[in-house]
Protein backbone atom coordinates (compact mmCIF):
# COMPACT_ATOMS: atom_id res chain seq x y z
CA UNK A 1 0.00 0.00 0.00
CA UNK A 2 1.29 3.47 -0.93
CA UNK A 3 0.36 6.20 1.55
CA UNK A 4 1.05 9.90 0.86
CA UNK A 5 2.89 11.83 3.56
CA UNK A 6 4.40 15.24 4.25
CA UNK A 7 7.97 15.54 5.53
CA UNK A 8 8.10 18.55 7.88
CA UNK A 9 10.18 20.06 10.65
CA UNK A 10 9.97 22.80 13.23
CA UNK A 11 13.29 24.00 14.62
CA UNK A 12 14.97 20.71 13.75
CA UNK A 13 12.25 18.49 15.25
CA UNK A 14 11.10 16.50 12.22
CA UNK A 15 8.11 14.38 11.33
CA UNK A 16 6.29 12.42 8.70
CA UNK A 17 2.66 13.54 8.67
CA UNK A 18 -0.14 11.45 7.18
CA UNK A 19 -3.56 13.03 6.57
CA UNK A 20 -5.95 10.11 6.31
CA UNK A 21 -9.38 11.78 6.49
CA UNK A 22 -10.93 8.76 8.23
CA UNK A 23 -10.00 6.54 5.27
CA UNK A 24 -7.60 4.30 7.22
CA UNK A 25 -8.35 2.20 10.26
CA UNK A 26 -6.07 3.52 13.06
CA UNK A 27 -5.34 -0.08 14.06
CA UNK A 28 -3.51 -0.41 10.72
CA UNK A 29 -0.66 1.64 12.24
CA UNK A 30 0.82 -0.92 14.59
CA UNK A 31 3.84 -0.10 16.73
CA UNK A 32 6.09 -2.02 14.34
CA UNK A 33 4.68 -0.21 11.27
CA UNK A 34 5.20 3.16 12.97
CA UNK A 35 8.82 2.30 13.77
CA UNK A 36 9.35 1.27 10.15
CA UNK A 37 7.71 4.42 8.78
CA UNK A 38 9.90 6.63 11.01
CA UNK A 39 13.15 4.75 10.56
CA UNK A 40 13.03 2.72 7.35
CA UNK A 41 10.31 3.56 4.87
CA UNK A 42 11.49 5.97 2.14
CA UNK A 43 14.97 6.00 3.77
CA UNK A 44 14.19 9.14 5.78
CA UNK A 45 14.73 8.99 9.52
CA UNK A 46 12.42 11.26 11.54
CA UNK A 47 11.68 11.92 15.21
CA UNK A 48 8.04 10.93 14.96
CA UNK A 49 4.94 10.09 12.96
CA UNK A 50 1.78 12.19 13.10
CA UNK A 51 -1.61 10.91 11.99
CA UNK A 52 -4.13 13.63 11.17
CA UNK A 53 -7.69 12.40 10.93
CA UNK A 54 -10.25 14.81 9.50
CA UNK A 55 -13.63 13.52 10.65
CA UNK A 56 -17.01 15.26 10.91
CA UNK A 57 -15.36 18.70 10.57
CA UNK A 58 -13.01 17.91 13.47
CA UNK A 59 -9.25 17.43 13.18
CA UNK A 60 -7.65 14.81 15.41
CA UNK A 61 -3.89 14.57 15.85
CA UNK A 62 -2.08 11.48 17.14
CA UNK A 63 1.67 11.69 17.68
CA UNK A 64 4.01 8.70 17.88
CA UNK A 65 7.71 8.73 18.76
CA UNK A 66 10.03 6.90 16.40
CA UNK A 67 10.12 3.92 18.77
CA UNK A 68 6.39 3.46 18.07
CA UNK A 69 5.18 4.79 21.43
CA UNK A 70 2.17 7.11 21.51
CA UNK A 71 2.58 10.52 23.18
CA UNK A 72 -0.16 12.80 24.47
CA UNK A 73 0.93 15.85 22.45
CA UNK A 74 3.69 17.36 20.33
CA UNK A 75 3.66 21.16 20.01
CA UNK A 76 6.26 21.29 17.22
CA UNK A 77 4.13 18.68 15.50
CA UNK A 78 1.01 20.84 15.84
CA UNK A 79 2.89 23.73 14.21
CA UNK A 80 3.80 21.53 11.25
CA UNK A 81 0.27 20.12 11.09
CA UNK A 82 -1.17 23.62 10.78
CA UNK A 83 0.98 24.22 7.69
CA UNK A 84 0.00 20.85 6.21
CA UNK A 85 -3.69 21.55 6.83
CA UNK A 86 -3.35 24.84 4.98
CA UNK A 87 -2.10 22.87 1.98
CA UNK A 88 -5.03 20.49 2.28
CA UNK A 89 -7.84 22.98 2.97
CA UNK A 90 -6.51 26.41 1.89
CA UNK A 91 -7.26 28.28 5.11
CA UNK A 92 -5.17 29.51 8.04
CA UNK A 93 -7.10 28.76 11.23
CA UNK A 94 -7.59 25.29 12.69
CA UNK A 95 -8.77 23.56 15.84
CA UNK A 96 -6.57 20.53 16.36
CA UNK A 97 -7.60 18.00 19.00
CA UNK A 98 -4.89 15.94 20.67
CA UNK A 99 -5.59 13.72 23.69
CA UNK A 100 -9.07 15.33 23.93
CA UNK A 101 -7.57 18.84 24.28
CA UNK A 102 -8.25 21.51 21.66
CA UNK A 103 -5.38 23.61 20.33
CA UNK A 104 -6.16 26.62 18.15
CA UNK A 105 -3.57 27.30 15.47
CA UNK A 106 -3.16 30.27 13.16
CA UNK A 107 -0.77 30.40 10.23
CA UNK A 108 0.94 33.77 9.98
CA UNK A 109 3.60 35.15 7.63
CA UNK A 110 6.75 33.33 6.55
CA UNK A 111 5.66 29.87 7.78
CA UNK A 112 5.27 31.00 11.38
CA UNK A 113 2.41 29.48 13.34
CA UNK A 114 0.80 30.75 16.54
CA UNK A 115 -0.74 28.12 18.81
CA UNK A 116 -3.18 28.99 21.59
CA UNK A 117 -2.46 26.62 24.43
CA UNK A 118 -3.67 26.03 27.99
CA UNK A 119 -1.43 26.98 30.87
CA UNK A 120 0.72 24.10 32.13
CA UNK A 121 -0.17 22.36 35.37
CA UNK A 122 2.28 21.53 38.11
CA UNK A 123 2.07 17.84 39.00
CA UNK A 124 4.87 17.93 41.60
CA UNK A 125 7.00 20.81 42.89
CA UNK A 126 10.47 20.99 44.38
CA UNK A 127 11.40 17.36 43.96
CA UNK A 128 15.07 16.35 43.96
CA UNK A 129 16.12 14.09 41.09
CA UNK A 130 19.76 13.09 40.60
CA UNK A 131 20.79 16.06 42.74
CA UNK A 132 18.72 18.63 40.81
CA UNK A 133 15.81 20.55 42.29
CA UNK A 134 13.01 20.02 39.78
CA UNK A 135 9.37 20.70 38.95
CA UNK A 136 7.12 18.23 37.16
CA UNK A 137 4.62 19.85 34.77
CA UNK A 138 2.01 18.83 32.25
CA UNK A 139 2.07 21.18 29.27
CA UNK A 140 0.11 18.84 27.01
CA UNK A 141 2.93 16.34 27.45
CA UNK A 142 4.63 15.61 30.77
CA UNK A 143 7.94 17.34 31.43
CA UNK A 144 10.44 17.66 34.24
CA UNK A 145 11.95 21.16 34.23
CA UNK A 146 15.19 22.19 35.93
CA UNK A 147 16.61 25.70 36.18
CA UNK A 148 20.21 24.97 35.17
CA UNK A 149 22.40 27.63 36.74
CA UNK A 150 25.84 26.24 35.81
CA UNK A 151 27.71 26.58 32.53
CA UNK A 152 26.63 23.97 30.00
CA UNK A 153 28.71 20.81 30.23
CA UNK A 154 29.74 18.73 27.21
CA UNK A 155 26.93 17.10 25.25
CA UNK A 156 28.06 13.56 26.11
CA UNK A 157 27.97 14.24 29.85
CA UNK A 158 24.74 16.24 29.54
CA UNK A 159 23.17 13.29 27.70
CA UNK A 160 24.20 10.90 30.48
CA UNK A 161 22.82 13.20 33.22
CA UNK A 162 19.50 13.71 31.45
CA UNK A 163 19.12 10.04 30.59
CA UNK A 164 19.63 9.10 34.24
CA UNK A 165 16.85 11.52 35.24
CA UNK A 166 14.56 10.26 32.44
CA UNK A 167 14.68 6.74 33.92
CA UNK A 168 14.46 7.77 37.59
CA UNK A 169 12.22 5.40 39.56
CA UNK A 170 9.98 8.32 40.60
CA UNK A 171 8.62 8.35 37.03
CA UNK A 172 8.41 4.63 36.34
CA UNK A 173 7.23 2.82 34.38
CA UNK A 174 6.88 5.30 31.48
CA UNK A 175 9.61 7.76 32.42
CA UNK A 176 9.68 11.51 31.87
CA UNK A 177 10.83 14.11 29.35
CA UNK A 178 13.72 16.10 30.85
CA UNK A 179 14.32 19.82 30.30
CA UNK A 180 17.16 22.04 31.50
CA UNK A 181 16.71 25.78 31.07
CA UNK A 182 19.24 28.54 31.56
CA UNK A 183 18.34 32.21 32.05
CA UNK A 184 20.05 34.35 29.39
CA UNK A 185 18.43 37.67 30.29
CA UNK A 186 15.17 38.90 31.79
CA UNK A 187 13.08 37.82 28.81
CA UNK A 188 15.17 35.04 27.27
CA UNK A 189 15.84 31.44 28.28
CA UNK A 190 17.80 28.66 26.60
CA UNK A 191 16.32 25.15 26.74
CA UNK A 192 17.76 21.69 26.18
CA UNK A 193 15.42 18.68 26.16
CA UNK A 194 15.94 14.94 26.40
CA UNK A 195 12.85 13.30 24.93
CA UNK A 196 11.68 9.86 25.97
CA UNK A 197 10.68 7.63 23.09
CA UNK A 198 13.38 9.22 20.96
CA UNK A 199 16.01 8.80 23.69
CA UNK A 200 18.12 11.74 22.64
CA UNK A 201 18.74 15.41 23.28
CA UNK A 202 16.54 17.19 20.76
CA UNK A 203 17.28 20.16 18.52
CA UNK A 204 14.05 21.47 20.02
CA UNK A 205 10.97 20.34 21.93
CA UNK A 206 8.25 22.97 21.92
CA UNK A 207 6.06 21.56 24.70
CA UNK A 208 9.17 21.25 26.89
CA UNK A 209 10.20 24.80 26.03
CA UNK A 210 6.69 26.00 26.86
CA UNK A 211 6.81 24.22 30.24
CA UNK A 212 10.19 25.83 30.99
CA UNK A 213 8.91 29.29 30.00
CA UNK A 214 5.94 28.89 32.33
CA UNK A 215 8.15 27.74 35.22
CA UNK A 216 10.49 30.68 34.62
CA UNK A 217 7.58 33.13 34.42
CA UNK A 218 6.03 31.91 37.66
CA UNK A 219 9.35 32.25 39.48
CA UNK A 220 10.14 35.71 38.10
CA UNK A 221 7.29 38.13 38.73
CA UNK A 222 5.02 36.59 36.08
CA UNK A 223 7.04 37.77 33.07
CA UNK A 224 4.63 37.51 30.15
CA UNK A 225 6.80 37.64 27.01
CA UNK A 226 9.65 35.13 26.79
CA UNK A 227 12.00 34.22 23.96
CA UNK A 228 13.12 30.59 23.95
CA UNK A 229 16.43 29.55 22.37
CA UNK A 230 16.80 25.93 21.29
CA UNK A 231 19.71 24.38 19.41
CA UNK A 232 17.42 24.11 16.36
CA UNK A 233 15.94 27.63 16.43
CA UNK A 234 14.00 30.18 18.44
CA UNK A 235 10.40 30.52 19.61
CA UNK A 236 8.28 33.04 21.49
CA UNK A 237 5.85 32.51 24.37
CA UNK A 238 3.20 35.06 25.30
CA UNK A 239 1.26 34.55 28.52
CA UNK A 240 -2.04 36.33 29.08
CA UNK A 241 -3.43 37.80 32.27
CA UNK A 242 -3.57 35.09 34.95
CA UNK A 243 -2.31 32.72 32.23
CA UNK A 244 -5.85 32.39 30.91
CA UNK A 245 -4.92 32.85 27.22
CA UNK A 246 -1.43 31.85 26.14
CA UNK A 247 0.37 31.57 22.81
CA UNK A 248 3.42 29.74 21.52
CA UNK A 249 4.83 30.95 18.18
CA UNK A 250 7.47 29.33 16.04
CA UNK A 251 8.37 28.46 12.47
CA UNK A 252 7.64 25.26 10.62
CA UNK A 253 8.77 23.96 7.24
CA UNK A 254 7.09 21.57 4.81
CA UNK A 255 10.08 20.02 3.07
CA UNK A 256 8.20 17.95 0.51
CA UNK A 257 5.34 15.53 -0.11
CA UNK A 258 6.04 11.90 -0.90
CA UNK A 259 4.70 8.36 -0.66
CA UNK A 260 5.42 5.62 1.83
CA UNK A 261 5.10 1.99 0.77
CA UNK A 262 3.73 0.18 3.82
Amino acid sequence: MNIPFYKCNSNGNDFKIIVHKDTLDPSFFTKEKIKNICNIESDIYVDGLILLNYKNDLIFMDYYNNDGSWETFCLNGAICCSLVLKKEFNTDNFNIISNDIKYKTKNIKHNFVKVEINKPKYKLKNIVVNGYNSNYLDSGAKHLVINYSKEWIGKKQLLQDMKKIRYDKQFSPKGINVNFYKIINKQTIQVKTYEKGIESIMDSCASGSYACAYDYSKKNKNIKSIKVINDGGNSEVLFGKNYSTNFFSSKGVIEYKGNIKV
